[in-house]
């Protein structure tokens, strides 16, 4: 029993651990994409994010509360933090294998969705501070011009048939980027790789690389740790680790029964 109880402990302590990987998943693609890229990116990409850090906090939250109400003991508080885990991990697993799935699909969705956000932000460059902000800091940061190269400025109102932000340039000077395509070499000037074509690739990197190496083996050891906590319950029943179902030896127990009866001692 007290065995049973350890492993238990020890198991919901596991799970509060990897609920924080879960939660890490969700933040690093957060600050690495989402929120950096806000203005580009689809509403339910945010909402899946979300979704990962709100499910990383709950399986914290619940394995916590699973281990004390362990070491308590609180047999129905242990089951019900179980249940909800089990939820948690069915959810997680469903999720997974729908991503899985759907991978390629969701791809093109986020390729064809931040196209057009980037043609609306870049039409706007150079009239709307905001939209000169994002794409001058994307830009510079990652290394890259335009929607799907460099051309995709000559195009717009900013470009005027010639020209790229000065953000473009290798060295970047005021007016680096005036009459690009008038350049025999335009590699020596300015980064000729789309901005389109970097994002996604950085995306698909980290989507495979956290896969890989944090999500895939936490849902592994989300399964075995559930199975742990099951087969723990079985010897955890409600009241079989709690004082009123011991056999305590109390003074009335040890007190005859009324049936015994005594002989009286015969006079010597």
């Amino acid at each position: 029993m007290a065995v049973a109880k350890y492993l238990a402990f020890a198991a919901f302590i596991i799970f509060a651990g990897t609920g924080i990987a879960v939660g890490y998943t969700g933040g690093s693609l957060l600050t690495a994409y989402v929120a950096y890229l806000s203005p580009w990116l689809p509403r339910w990409l945010w909402m899946a994010v979300s979704s990962v850090m709100t499910l990383g906090v709950a399986i914290t939250a619940t394995s916590t509360a699973g281990a004390i109400s362990t070491l308590a003991p609180n047999p129905k508080a242990f089951k019900t933090c179980l249940s909800l885990l089990l939820l948690m991990v069915v959810t997680e697993l469903c999720g997974t294998m729908f991503v899985y799935k759907k991978q390629n699909i969701l791809g093109e969705a986020l390729s064809s969705f931040m196209n057009n956000s980037m043609e609306a932000t870049a039409s706007s460059y150079g009239t709307d501070l905001s939209n000169t902000q994002l794409w001058d800091e994307i830009q510079s940061e990652m290394n890259c011009c335009g929607i799907n190269d460099y051309k995709d400025w000559f195009g717009t109102p900013f470009g005027n048939g010639t020209d790229v932000p000065d953000s473009c340039c290798l060295l970047v000077e005021e007016g680096c980027g005036k009459g690009m395509a008038n350049a025999v070499d335009p590699d020596d000037d300015i980064i000729t790789e789309g901005c389109l074509p970097t994002v996604v690739s950085n995306i698909s990197l980290d989507y495979h690389s956290l896969s890989k190496g944090v999500w895939l083996p936490v849902c592994a050891m989300h399964v075995a740790l559930i199975v742990l906590l099951m087969a723990s319950s079985m010897f955890l029943q409600e009241g079989s680790y709690t004082a009123t179902n011991l056999h305590v030896y109390t003074v009335t127990a040890l007190q005859p029964s009324p049936s015994h009866k005594y002989h009286p001692l015969e006079d010597c």
